[in-house]
């Protein structure tokens, strides 16, 4: 048995289902926990139907869903026991600890398949946006950080959802005004808008001649100057100037995310797009032991002398580790919300327009490749149904060269809009549709 608390889920099921009978405890010694009077559901039912419906076995009646047991022990941080509660407080030893849950919900640990939990430790660490509704209610949280922070310093923040702004962008304007002396990068929600005061432009040496990489939009004011607002790869721009932080401030704030999400009930997470700099962190994080969740990398493609490193040492083979690493991200497209998703018909506002992909968003089709006939498997973030098709298209060609590559279990991530003819073919060629 594994570990309590670091496995994946599908491994607590079979733990549930398989755990022994309280005569093979010691009894001497009992075991370490028991939760009692607990909902349990382990999960270890038949998948549901094609259709949604549960499968026969699964605890679900008219009445709606069941636990399935009522209590679990653990004894050296692996499970012992799941069932009932009368039974498991057979397990009782002089140092046993016993919890009464009280009808609380018990459930296996949690697996997120997609994450950014080093954005994440940032923004615990910078100025919350998430909730934000409106800009003037963002400009405010950034002047009264502005208040502790000494003039000059970079002042950060994230998570305003720029797909629920998108028909009213904010600009540098009010944010110039209320915090002059600071320069001030606030990313997105999903990271495919940025947004900056003049201070900041200034810190970057960024002006209406500056080169938006392909695939990225650089907003001008009525001035002709930018006005504060970049999209999709061009992003890119402002995070070229946000001095990089330190090793040290990585470790912090990536631990900051991971512990977050176990607090929250995740035992591992899937993170998507690592580059070399996140690699070094959470590599020095696994040989000290100090990950406290399992961490699998999904090495980003965009960091091509990673890619050629790791394609030339080869996936992870053990899959037991803290840091498992052998799956590699690629972009394909952007998002709706910034109006860069690959559509087969134009924006409805903005004729003509059908969103950027492939080359235009960095995407190397040649290197991902690489990476699948190396054993890699490769998450390919598609979001439009022609993003959709094409990484389809793309996927499929690569079988066609190398017929071993169909057994790494290819996905593509958030699979947002699919063309109803494009559907069965996740199927057929064996692609897990990555839904975020």
């Amino acid at each position: 048995m594994r570990s309590l608390g670091l496995l994946p889920l599908a491994a607590v099921v079979l733990l549930a289902a398989c755990a022994p009978e309280p005569a093979e405890v010691n009894e001497a010694t009992g075991a370490d926990l028991i939760l009692t009077n607990a909902r349990v559901y382990t999960l270890n039912w038949a998948e549901p139907g094609p259709d949604g419906t549960p499968a026969p076995t699964a605890p679900r009646s008219a009445d709606g869903w069941a636990p399935d047991a009522e209590a679990v022990a653990t004894k050296g941080g692996e499970f012992v026991f799941v069932g009932s509660t009368q039974e498991a407080l057979t397990l009782l030893g002089e140092a046993t600890r016993v919890i009464d849950l009280a009808g609380a919900t018990v459930i296996p640990g949690l697996v997120d398949s997609h994450t950014h939990v080093f954005d994440l430790g940032a923004k615990l660490d910078a100025i919350d946006l998430t909730d934000v509704a409106t800009e003037e209610e963002a400009v405010a949280l950034v002047a009264e950080r502005a208040k502790s922070v000494p003039a000059g310093e970079w002042i950060l923040g994230a998570g305003w959802d720029e797909g629920a702004w998108a028909d009213r962008y904010p600009d540098k304007e009010l944010l110039s005004q209320a915090v002059p002396d600071h320069p001030v990068f606030l990313d997105s929600l999903h990271g495919f808008a940025a947004w900056a005061n003049q201070a900041a432009l200034d810190a970057g040496g960024i002006t209406a001649d500056s080169e938006v990489p392909t695939g990225g939009e650089m907003r001008l004011g009525e001035d002709g100057e930018p006005n504060g607002l970049f999209l999709n790869r061009a992003t890119t721009m402002l995070d070229a100037i946000v001095p990089a932080p330190s090793q040290e401030t990585l470790i912090r704030q990536v631990l900051m995310g991971l512990n977050q999400m176990a607090a929250d009930g995740y035992i591992a997470v899937h993170e998507a797009g690592v580059g070399s700099r996140a690699m070094s962190v959470v590599e020095q994080l696994e040989a000290e032991g100090r990950l406290p969740i399992r961490f699998y990398a999904m090495l980003s493609l965009r960091d091509e002398e990673l890619i050629r490193r790791w394609i030339e040492k080869g996936p992870d083979k053990d899959n037991d580790s803290m840091l498992v690493t052998r799956a590699v991200k690629a972009y394909y497209d952007g998002a709706l919300g910034s109006r860069g998703a690959r559509l087969l018909y134009d924006y409805e506002d903005q004729p003509g327009h059908r969103g950027v992909s492939g080359d235009g968003y960095g995407f190397d089709q040649a290197l991902n490749a690489a990476a699948m006939k190396a054993g890699f498997q490769v998450a390919i973030h598609a979001i439009g149904d022609a993003g959709n098709r094409e990484a389809l298209d793309i996927l499929e060609s690569v079988f066609e060269q190398d017929p071993s590559t169909r057994s790494n279990r290819h996905r593509i991530e958030h699979a947002q809009v699919i063309a109803p003819e494009d559907i069965p073919r996740l199927g057929q060629l064996g692609i897990i549709a990555s839904m975020e």
